[in-house]
C-alpha cells in the first residue's frame, strides 16, 4: 500500500467518524457504531502514515498521537453511555490534530536533487 493510499484511507475515516458524530447528535441510533468504525479505521491508517525517524522531535510528536486516539476511545465510551460530554474529547482531539499538522518539520525532496545532479554532473 503506497503512502497517498493510506492518507486517503486515514482522511475517511475521519469522514466516517464525524458522520457517525453528526448521526448521534440526531438521535440515530447507528450513529455510535459509525463512530466506532471510523476511530478503527483511522487509528489503523494513523499509524501506518505516522513518519519512522530517529529524530527526537519527530518521535515526540509521534507519540502525541497517543493522546488523540486515547481522546477518540473517551468519546466513544461517553458516547456509549450516552453522557452529554462526548463532543470534548472529540474536540481535543481535533485540536491537537490541527496542532501536529503544523508541528511536523517540512520534509525536503532530496530526489529530485540528487536526479539534477546525477543528469549535470
Amino acid at each position: 500500500m503506497t503512502g497517498k493510499q493510506a492518507n486517503t484511507l486515514f482522511l475517511i475515516g475521519y469522514a466516517i467518524l464525524i458522520s457517525g458524530a453528526i448521526l448521534h447528535i440526531f438521535d440515530i441510533k447507528a450513529g455510535f457504531y459509525i463512530l466506532g468504525i471510523g476511530i478503527l479505521i483511522n487509528t489503523f491508517f494513523r499509524v501506518k502514515i505516522l513518519p519512522r525517524s530517529t529524530d527526537r522531535r519527530i518521535r515526540r510528536l509521534n507519540s502525541q498521537h497517543f493522546i488523540i486516539v486515547a481522546c477518540f476511545i473517551i468519546t466513544a465510551y461517553l458516547m456509549y453511555k450516552h453522557h452529554s460530554a462526548w463532543a470534548l474529547p472529540l474536540l481535543i482531539a481535533g485540536v491537537i490534530d490541527f496542532y501536529l499538522t503544523f508541528r511536523y518539520p517540512k520534509v525536503e525532496d532530496n530526489d529530485d536533487d540528487s536526479r539534477e545532479q546525477e543528469q549535470n554532473g
